[in-house]
């Protein structure tokens, strides 16, 4: 306000007295704009108050109504709008445009913050066009992009998804969530909208928004639950994926899908001092929680338990969880190199991915850890194989091996209407439950698998089953027997 009235009394337009006249009728009225009293005194129309503006201070002008997008109102809080006295014009290459009669007194850094857009610029508008287009701010939602993307949120946790994509085509862009292991279309918005959606989660997940070219990784939080963020750059612009993780899960094998029988072996298991459990299954199909489930009914007081994960999914209590983050070196062998010096007794590796963090890993089981990790395989023959090609010699992998787990997701048929869809199911599912395979290495299973030169996934399936275990694809032929699961399902998840 002040440098306006100090420039319109450099000019000659107004003299000390009317300055402060309407600085009294501005403290007895605060709803009152200088632009207007000065509109109303006669000094300036709205024509020759812009054209002052731009003249003076050499601000651009917001001339004709067409140039203003009300799309954007939507994407501001109404109260921000309204008493800042300003409004959104356009969106254009990352820039945000906006207008005011009085642009000094903008608060610049919240706009950008609540738009997630730093490249603002500011025009003149005349009072009366703002105004004019009041009834858009008035049927704004109080809450802009943030309340947007809070709906989005809300609605996926609603459903039950899992994650949320959010995808730029050329003239628009999709929101998908995946509910039940497939994706569903949620809505299509506009390119606007993505670009707004996509910078508010990267302030909210403090990532570079000027970072366009890079794939970038990060996280926030919403009530309950931590949103895990990845955003890689496409063709048609900036793609983001958002994992939806419940902070506090009741890990529990008892409610994982395990039987009684499978639950033994792996409790069995957990109460020796050494040794190695792994669990293998494409991305997606419940390794976490099983792994989760094991490390809770581990004695967290008596026993030093070490996480290296990539990222860490969860936090829990009496467990020392390590990121990784290979930008700075931290990395999964590095990493467990140190743990080693840290007395632990028991350790998880969140993934085995090559032969450094397989043998260090491996050979830690067998000097007094307990070791367990996660594999992407087919089925536990075939984890096997995969360990062995790491460059694992198969003397010591079978020296180390305890259990052995492979599992699936499978979405369950709808008992209400057995699949032809129904209001209570809407696709003929009712969500999903686990399926596993559960091996345990017994000294006469390991003997037996020593006695074949170059093993194949075959002759570890059939020593498996001439032991009495059951298979993955058995236990799926079980539950299509059964009416549970399609056999289209079944073939998927295979």
């Amino acid at each position: 306000m002040d440098i306006i009235l100090k420039y319109l009394q450099k000019d000659g337009i107004i003299s000390g007295k009317v300055a402060d006249d309407i600085k009294n009728e501005i403290l007895k009225n605060p709803s009152k704009r200088i632009s207007e009293i000065l509109i109303e005194k006669g000094i300036f129309g709205d024509e020759s108050f812009c054209e002052w503006m731009k003249r003076t201070f050499g601000f651009g002008i917001v001339s004709d109504e067409k140039e203003i997008d009300i799309s954007l109102f939507n994407l501001f809080p109404k109260s921000i709008l309204e008493k800042n006295f300003f409004i959104p014009v356009k969106f254009n290459d990352g820039k945000l445009v906006i207008a005011s009669p009085e642009p000094f007194d903008l608060p610049l850094k919240k706009i950008a913050e609540l738009s997630g857009i730093e490249k603002i610029e500011v025009l003149v508008i005349s009072p009366s066009l703002v105004k004019k287009f009041s009834i858009h701010i008035s049927s704004s939602k109080e809450g802009g992009i943030e309340e947007y993307l809070d709906s989005i949120l809300e609605k996926a946790i609603e459903v039950g998804a899992t994650d949320i994509h959010l995808i730029p085509l050329k003239k628009s862009a999709i929101i998908k969530f995946r509910v039940n292991g497939r994706l569903e279309k949620f809505s299509e918005i506009s390119p606007l909208a993505f670009q707004l959606i996509t910078n508010r989660i990267k302030v909210i997940s403090q990532l570079d928004i000027s970072e366009k070219r890079l794939p970038q990784d990060g996280r926030f939080s919403h009530r309950e639950y931590d949103i895990r963020v990845s955003i890689v750059p496409t063709v048609d612009g900036e793609k983001t994926a958002l994992r939806i993780l419940k902070k506090s899960f009741d890990f529990n094998l008892g409610k994982i899908g395990l039987t009684q029988e499978e639950i033994d072996i792996i409790r069995r298991n957990l109460n020796k001092q050494s040794g190695f459990i792994f669990v293998s299954g494409p991305t997606g199909s419940g390794k976490t929680t099983t792994i989760y489930s094991m490390l809770i009914e581990i004695n967290r007081d008596e026993f030093n338990v070490f996480s290296i994960e990539d990222p860490v999914e969860y936090f829990v209590e009496g467990v020392n969880q390590i990121q990784i983050n290979e930008e700075i070196g931290l990395t999964f062998p590095k990493v467990l190199k140190h743990i080693l010096r840290q007395d632990p007794d028991v350790i998880f590796l969140g993934e085995m991915r090559d032969f450094e963090s397989a043998d260090i890993a491996i050979k830690s089981s067998l000097t007094g850890h307990l070791v367990l990790s996660t594999l992407h395989a087919k089925d536990v023959a075939s984890s096997i194989i995969r360990i062995i090609d790491m460059g694992i010699p198969e003397y010591i992998l079978f020296s180390a091996l305890r259990v052995g787990i492979s599992q699936r997701l499978v979405r369950v048929i709808c008992q209400d209407c057995k699949g032809k869809s129904c209001q209570n199911c809407k696709n003929g599912f009712s969500g999903r439950k686990a399926i596993f395979e559960i091996i345990e290495f017994s000294d006469d299973l390991k003997s037996e698998l020593r006695k074949i030169n170059k093993l194949t996934e075959n002759d570890i399936r059939k020593i498996f089953r001439s032991f009495g275990f059951k298979l993955l694809e058995d236990r799926i032929s079980e539950k299509i027997a059964k009416g549970e699961i399609t056999r289209e399902e079944a073939n998927y998840v295979l």
